[in-house]
């Protein structure tokens, strides 16, 4: 334990509790979760609980195998077998999941004010999406899938201030619906509306120009391409004309006034959000240049660039915009509301 007190709960019984300091062996025997302490055998359970008995109490995990860095986690830890490996389950209070939300997606050297920004999208996403994983017994993973989750934030207190200063705000839509908060890194000058990386139009996630996000440490990039296997991979993949001079053109020498949808007019099957996919690039944003045996690619923006750009919302809370006009930036007819009053539209 890293601080407080946990009380320690083996297929819903008490079998011990632990101190700060404390130091509990966790392992998959089988299908059932195995504990042992400072050499002795603590048994072995099909679910165990970690279960703080005062508030504020924290853990650290440490993997032996593979041998990752320990991570400090707030609240309580549940803990299963499932497919012969630990089920590790973070029993966390939402405020305390948020801050470290917020400083796993966006560093520790922001300001005040654009963590209160990242603290009502990460709530909001996360109540939105509460029940992503509950056919598997949990709500939210800690990757990309859901939000980057590393455990409790430790590294800058304006975090903390800034859930704390923003607690229970969340984003609803103008049917009083939680809106499904996304967020990318940079916009590349324009976002992007939701159906054009995706599939369904959604009326707060429309494109706008955004000029707070060009020159941003991700508002750029390149990247040189064998012109063969790009050519290769159009014609095999798409069925793309490529002996055709006309079609060829168009694929090599890609040069649109703005963010676009289609890789050619020529073919609209071919979607910017496939290529970007299929190369592995930082967005739909670019423009190709043909020289030669390459081809160079050249983009703006990194990320599937739908709502709010955090690069973007950064420079404006350094410009000092305050947290709810960068909301309503970046999301269209959109409300600020406390869950308490959810609750109570939703009642009527």
């Amino acid at each position: 334990m890293k601080k407080g007190s946990y009380n320690l709960v083996a297929d819903g019984r008490p079998i011990g509790t632990l101190e700060e300091g404390d130091v509990v062996q966790i392992n998959a025997d089988g299908g059932l979760v195995s504990l042992s302490r400072l050499g002795k055998d603590l048994g072995s359970y099909v679910r165990v609980k970690f279960v703080r008995s005062r508030w504020g109490s924290n853990f650290f995990l440490k993997s032996v195998n593979p041998s990752l860095n320990k991570r400090n986690y707030d609240d309580n830890l549940f803990v299963s077998v499932f497919s012969g490996k630990l089920k590790l389950i973070n029993n966390v209070y939402l405020e305390h999941y948020i801050a470290g939300v917020v400083e796993a997606e966006s560093g520790i050297r922001q300001g005040f004010e654009y963590y209160k920004v990242q603290a009502i999208i990460c709530r909001t996403y996360a109540l939105s999406n509460f029940n992503k994983f509950s056919q598997y017994g949990f709500n939210l993973c800690d990757n990309v899938d859901c939000q980057v989750y590393k455990g409790k934030s430790l590294r800058n207190s304006d975090i903390i201030r800034a859930v704390n200063a923003t607690k229970g705000l969340v984003i609803v839509d103008s049917n009083i619906d939680l809106i499904n908060a996304v967020f990318h890194s940079n916009s590349g000058g324009y976002t992007v509306n939701s159906e054009d990386a995706w599939s369904q139009p959604v009326e707060y996630l429309k494109a706008v120009p955004d000029t707070f996000s060009l020159k941003q440490p991700h508002y750029n990039w390149e990247v040189s391409i064998d012109k063969g296997k790009w050519l290769n991979y159009l014609q095999k993949k798409w069925n793309y004309p490529i002996n055709d001079s006309l079609y060829l053109d168009y694929v090599v020498d890609y040069c649109p006034s703005s963010r676009d949808v289609f890789l050619t007019p020529l073919d609209t099957s071919i979607l910017l959000k496939y290529i970007r996919k299929d190369w592995k690039l930082r967005s739909t944003y670019f423009t190709i240049k043909d020289q030669g045996e390459k081809i160079l690619v050249t983009g703006k923006g990194f990320g599937h660039g739908v709502g709010l750009s955090q690069e973007g919302a950064m420079k404006m809370a350094k410009l000092g915009i305050p947290f709810n006009e960068i909301l309503h930036f970046y999301y269209k007819d959109i409300h600020l509301i406390h869950l308490s009053a959810l609750d109570f539209f939703r009642s009527e």
